[in-house]
């Protein structure tokens, strides 16, 4: 059913979604139920981790069926460019087929210095956001088996407003075409940051995001929305997790997110994921007041791997929709290799 709006109410819309595209609780930026396959993608610090060369692409469609849902796309990769450590067999990375590998020594650790970049582009309603962004991290090892990372990202944002696209009442309402005819692009710049502590086993990391609060100018500040006065929204995520070996051919990792965006209420989810001869994983997620969220994997060799999440909704907006799907496809090895 198509439906026609007053000017007002199309601005008013622009607005929310501006300050709350992806869901109500005030989310700028996308949500991701497989993060643990790619944790990049909210922490600059988490990159190339296990292996020198991490890199990934995924699809988001949240909400099926609902129409004007957020979508997002993304790819990106971190490269480490650091020297390689000295070892007996084996350097940062396990070969995921040979589990006996686990027990090589590494003579001497060395730090790592490791370089990234990451392009999005999230769709909501009549909304575009595209972003390009590139990262620094430094990962220095404690002890034998721990590292810590720091690192920051920074780029650009693009916001998109599809005006035409819009129905009005009035086709000629002159509050809405003195709006666009103020612009209905704006560009920002941005800067991300993220500490990470982990080994083969544990993770635990923190990051923040949209650090500079930056004003988003879209449009005709003069108009009653105010649209033009809205900003972005610091983020901060805090994630942990540990992988625990249940039997030779059966890991189980427990996590944990934790997020606080902007005026909203703190959100958190809980997972847990089980490996299976570390070639296949599935997984359950709940998130608070939201969704719960299937997870399945396959590493399809010791370089290529594939990730899904369903997300059945919790909320009100079940009613609406069918549920959320994300999919995830990676590809992690090492210089030498």
């Amino acid at each position: 059913m198509r439906k026609h709006f007053t000017a007002y109410s199309i601005l008013l819309i622009a607005a929310c979604a501006v300050t709350f595209p992806g869901e109500i609780r005030a989310q700028q930026l996308p949500q991701f139920s497989q993060y643990m396959l790619n944790p990049y993608v909210i922490n600059p610090a988490a990159s190339s981790m296990h292996q020198d060369v991490d890199l990934a692409m995924g699809f988001r469609q949240q909400w099926t069926g609902f129409d004007g849902a957020p979508q997002t796309y993304y790819v990106g990769g971190t490269v480490n460019i650091g020297r390689k450590p000295q070892a007996q067999g084996l350097a940062y990375g396990i070969p995921i087929s040979n589990r006996k590998m686990m027990s090589s020594g590494i003579t001497e650790r060395k730090s790592k210095h490791v370089v990234g970049g990451l392009a999005a582009v999230d769709e909501y309603g009549l909304f575009q956001r595209s972003s390009v962004m590139a990262s620094y991290a430094y990962h220095h090892p404690i002890g034998e088996k721990y590292y810590l990372a720091a690192g920051t990202s920074m780029g650009w944002y693009g916001m998109n407003f599809g005006a035409g696209n819009a129905i009005l009442e009035n086709p000629n309402d002159n509050t809405f075409n003195d709006f666009i005819a103020n612009g209905t692009r704006a560009n920002l710049f941005d800067i991300n940051a993220g500490l990470m502590f982990y080994s083969d086993r544990l993770f635990a990391g923190y990051s923040v995001y949209q650090i500079g609060e930056n004003q988003i100018e879209l449009g005709n500040a003069a108009t009653p929305a105010g649209l033009s006065e809205t900003r972005l929204a610091v983020h901060h995520f805090a994630m942990a997790g540990y992988r625990f070996t249940l039997s030779e051919n059966l890991d189980l990792t427990p996590s944990t997110i934790f997020k606080l965006r902007g005026p909203a209420p703190p959100s958190f989810d809980i997972n847990v994921r089980a490996d299976y001869a570390e070639r296949v994983f599935f997984g359950l997620s709940y998130r608070y007041e939201d969704a719960v969220s299937v997870l399945a994997g396959l590493h399809i060799n010791d370089w290529l791997r594939v990730g899904y999440a369903y997300d059945y909704l919790t909320s009100q907006i079940n009613n609406l929709s069918s549920g959320s799907h994300e999919i995830v496809l990676g590809v992690r090895f090492d210089r030498k290799n």
